[in-house]
Formats: structure tokens, C-alpha cells, sequence
């Protein structure tokens, strides 16, 4: 795909933009000197984006901003300080899609352009410009957990993302998705916040079975906001102490939910 640089110049943006309670938001507001999260977009102006999924990553070592914008990925840089932003130049990938969508892509590439300011309330982030509310995004919580056992004769792999789990349980077949009630899910998200994901890069597996092939050749990914954390190899059955309470969790509901299907 071509590479469009978007050079971040304002020839008109809708005046659709918010300004209700942005004085107080702006009194409250403590002086930030950086953004690390990856946040998803809810409201452009007063626009309610959500169903859209646009999103917005930041790296504050490099003082990068990628993204999705309705059609198109994008990336550039972005400069703080203190509680003023800016952005660009962004490039942008050359996909076209339908009017609607190219509207929406529009707009969140302008109201970048247009920020001059933010505040995080709440997990929140919120791009202005001056008293206007631009864009409203909300820190994306949202976990994709994956475990994968496999040996010469074995493929299961389970995918827990988004209230669902995919189940594929041979190398040939196309995968199940089951949907999960929201307590199910909300029962695996407690589990997984109790583990540090920095660490499970470190967690040892208690035996070594899968070596002369007693047992199939584990492993455990978790991905978060653009970054994917995963064990070492271990013995299908037999996890580290640390992550069983997860794993269990995830195989057991994926029992329960294929037999009730």
C-alpha cells in the first residue's frame, strides 16, 4: 500500500464540537507530561464513534501516535508539554471505503490536527482546542488471552477476547466461537489482573514432560493495549502455581460453554 503523508493543515472542521463543562474540566485539570496508554475513541465533537473501534496508541519513548482512523492506519509524532499537544506530520495508508466511513477518518485526522490541548479524567483522555471539546477516547482495558497446547498429535487452542472464546481443537478444523455471559468474562478479567504480565516471561514450568514428549508443549500469551506478554513453553496440564488459577479458568469455561452448544 502507498504511503500518503498528511500534512496537518486546517482548511474547515465542522463546528460540532462540545463546550459543555470544558471550563471546569480545564480549572481541574493537573499538568501532564505524558501520554503511554492506548485509548479507543469514543465521541468525535458530538459524535458518538464507538461502534467505529478508532483508536489511538501512544509511545511516549519515541513520542509516536498510531492508530486506526475508521479506514485507514496512521502514524506520526506528537509533542507535549505540560498540558499542550500537538500532532503531526501523520501518514496515513491509501484504502478507500465508503463515504461515511472516509467522513468519519476525516474528521478524527482534523481534530488531531486542531488539539492544542488535553486533560485525562477517569481514564479518559480528551483532545481540545481551547473551550472545544474535539475527541473523547476511553483507555482500552481490553485482554486477548490465548492458550495453545500442541504436540505431534495434538492442536487445542483457546482465544478469550472481547466476551467470547474461540475454540479450535485440531490443526484442520475452522474454529468455534462461543459467546460468554458478561459475569463469565468479568470472573477471567479478575483472575488475569491479579498476575503481573511483566513477569510471565519469567514463570518456570514444574516439569519437563513435553522434553521426551510425555506431555504437549504449552504456552500462555496475554496481549494489552499493543503489547503481547508470554510464558515459557510448559507441560499441557501442569502450569506454573502463578498463572493455574488462569488457565484453569479459561479450559474449564471453555468446557462448560462447548457442552451447553
Amino acid at each position: 500500500m502507498k504511503i500518503l503523508t498528511l500534512i496537518l493543515t486546517i482548511s474547515t472542521f465542522t463546528s460540532c464540537c462540545n463546550t459543555k463543562g470544558v471550563h471546569a474540566m480545564q480549572d481541574n485539570k493537573k499538568s501532564i507530561n505524558t501520554i503511554t496508554e492506548k485509548y479507543v475513541v469514543s465521541n468525535i465533537g458530538n459524535e458518538n464513534v464507538s461502534e467505529h473501534h478508532l483508536t489511538l496508541q501512544f509511545n511516549d519513548s519515541t513520542n509516536t501516535v498510531s492508530g486506526f482512523s475508521g479506514c485507514n492506519r496512521f502514524s506520526g509524532s506528537y509533542k507535549i508539554t505540560g498540558n499542550s499537544i500537538s500532532f503531526g506530520p501523520l501518514a496515513s495508508t491509501r484504502m478507500a471505503c465508503m463515504d461515511k466511513i472516509n467522513k468519519i477518518e476525516m474528521n478524527m485526522l482534523e481534530a488531531l490536527s486542531k488539539a492544542n490541548s488535553f486533560t485525562i479524567e477517569n481514564q479518559n483522555l480528551i483532545l481540545l482546542n481551547g473551550d472545544d471539546v474535539l475527541l473523547d477516547a476511553k483507555q482500552d482495558n481490553s485482554f486477548i488471552i490465548e492458550y495453545t497446547a500442541l504436540s505431534r498429535g495434538l492442536f487445542n487452542q483457546y482465544i478469550f477476547e472481547n466476551n467470547k472464546i474461540t475454540v479450535q481443537k485440531d490443526r484442520t478444523s475452522s474454529p468455534t466461537s462461543i459467546d460468554c455471559t458478561q459475569e463469565e468474562s468479568d470472573a477471567i478479567i479478575e483472575i488475569l489482573k491479579s498476575l503481573n504480565l511483566e513477569e510471565l516471561k519469567t514463570y518456570e514450568a514444574p516439569t519437563e514432560k513435553r522434553l521426551y514428549d510425555g506431555a504437549a508443549i504449552a504456552t500462555l500469551k496475554i496481549t494489552h493495549q499493543g503489547k503481547t506478554y508470554q510464558t515459557p513453553e510448559f507441560d499441557h496440564g501442569d502450569p506454573n502455581k502463578e498463572m493455574t488459577p488462569l488457565v484453569n479458568a479459561i479450559l474449564k469455561l471453555s468446557e462448560k460453554k462447548q457442552k451447553i452448544d
